[in-house]
């Protein structure tokens, strides 16, 4: 028997890859929730479909723009990215780096100056070094401080040099000068960064993706089965409630250190439980809304906001990216806060208060506007704080799994920054190795 835990995209994706290479096995996935999807579900919330914060598919792997057709097919539409950032009450380009048109001339003097200065030396890769010295050597002082460091700072609720630039290399581009020089002018720069276009269902949300999944492998899934216990002596899983189930290979897709402490059975199993204390992430809480006006925020996806006097970092417009996320009429707006990791979210009164003064703030509503719908969805864990203990401790967490014969995979499993095409990737990784015997 093979159990995967979690039935995410990352989960899903291995036991569909199962029936492909190893048709033959018996596999079962175990997820807490009532219905499988992880954080790529959808919510309905009266005529409303709410996302759990913006997700997006970015296809570049062939094998995987190959699956996700043929699940979707003509369901899947193309969608060229529309991203402003709001900064110094002015809404620039994104990114950033290579759009300062709109800030004052002295800022914008001194981010150039800055940057011409960086650019002398070669980018620098992301690695073990500080988070904000790797900004600051590649985009210059000014770059970094307007937005980089301030951005990072709200969204992970640590400073920049507690982090390392390890997650940074695929997500953060070094613009060439030219093109700093271009967006200083006001002359658009298109097509920088990993995200100018995307992948989005046409109707049903995100959650239309790992629904195609979970069709595939209905017969397989057991929803509303949280994991206590990972007995790695006896081989066994347990269930809330006392129900058990013996495996001969497991694959999980649980937080890293939720895995971690669910071990029972062996001093190994102690011993990697001590480990998950010094994993962190930072928590995240969305506040969806559906307001009775369909044209929000002259048709953008999403608004970063660095500012730390706004109490939200980013604000997104799903129903801008597919219209039958709401009633004809209404739009929709994903406000996400950021949450201390273990903290309770605040009360939904005080999410609504300080996003409608934010918005208002910001000229995104008018004060005219009725909200219909809220809800309120905490993440937590939701960003894997890449500080300088999580590298040797994922790595060393992962070979000793890896004895015991378990593998950790996904955003979480594997405790990075990461991607849904990336789950996918890795459900179809694990699903080969499972098959080889490895």
């Amino acid at each position: 028997m093979i159990v995967v835990l979690g039935g995410g995209l990352a989960g899903l994706s291995t036991a569909l890859h199962l029936r492909r290479y190893a048709p033959r096995a018996a596999a079962v996935v175990v997820e807490r929730e009532s219905e499988p999807g992880g954080l790529a579900r959808s919510r309905r919330v009266g005529p409303f479909t709410f996302d759990y914060t913006g997700h997006y598919l970015h296809l570049r792997d062939q094998e995987t723009i190959a699956l996700v057709g043929a699940l979707l097919g003509d369901r899947l539409m193309a969608v060229e990215r529309r991203a402003k950032i709001f900064a110094r009450g002015a809404l620039l380009d994104f990114p950033f780096q290579a759009n300062l048109h709109g800030l004052p001339a002295e800022v914008v003097a001194r981010c150039l100056l800055d940057f011409v200065a960086a650019s002398r030396a070669a980018a620098p890769k992301g690695g073990a070094g500080p988070f904000g010295a790797w900004a600051r050597e590649t985009f210059g002082e000014g770059i970094a401080e307007e937005f980089l460091l301030p951005y990072n700072a709200k969204l992970y609720g640590v400073a920049p040099d507690e982090m390392t630039a390890e997650w940074v290399g695929w997500s953060v581009p070094r613009p060439s000068l030219e093109e700093v020089v271009r967006g200083a002018l006001g002359l658009k720069v298109k097509g920088l960064g990993y995200n100018p276009s995307f992948f989005y269902p046409r109707e049903g949300g995100i959650g239309a993706l790992p629904a195609t999944f979970a069709a595939r492998v209905a017969d397989a899934l057991r929803c509303g089965a949280a994991v206590e216990e990972v007995d790695v002596a006896a081989r066994v899983v347990r269930l809330a409630g006392g129900a058990e189930i013996r495996y001969e290979k497991l694959v999980s897709t649980l937080p890293l250190p939720a895995l971690l402490r669910s071990l029972v059975g062996s001093p190994e199993a102690a011993a990697l439980a001590r480990l998950a204390p010094g994993l962190r992430a930072a928590g995240v809480v969305e506040l969806a809304l559906g307001v009775d006006r369909p044209a929000l925020a002259g048709g953008l996806h999403w608004i970063y906001f660095p500012d730390p006097r706004t109490p939200f970092y980013r604000v997104g417009f799903p129903s801008n990216v597919a219209s039958s996320l709401a009633p004809s009429g209404h739009g929709t707006i994903s406000v996400e806060f950021p949450l201390a990791a273990g903290s309770a979210p605040p009360t939904r009164e005080t999410l609504l208060a300080a996003a409608r003064a934010g918005l208002e703030a910001a000229g995104i509503l008018d004060g005219s506007e009725s909200i219909v719908a809220a809800d309120v969805a905490p993440i937590n864990p939701a960003y894997v704080i890449h500080d300088p203990r999580r590298t040797p401790l994922v790595e060393e967490a992962l070979r000793r799994l890896a004895a015991l014969g378990i593998r950790s995979i996904g955003r979480f499993g594997g405790w990075t920054y990461s991607s849904m095409v990336r789950a996918i990737i890795e459900g179809r990784t694990a699903a080969a190795a499972l098959a080889e015997g490895r």
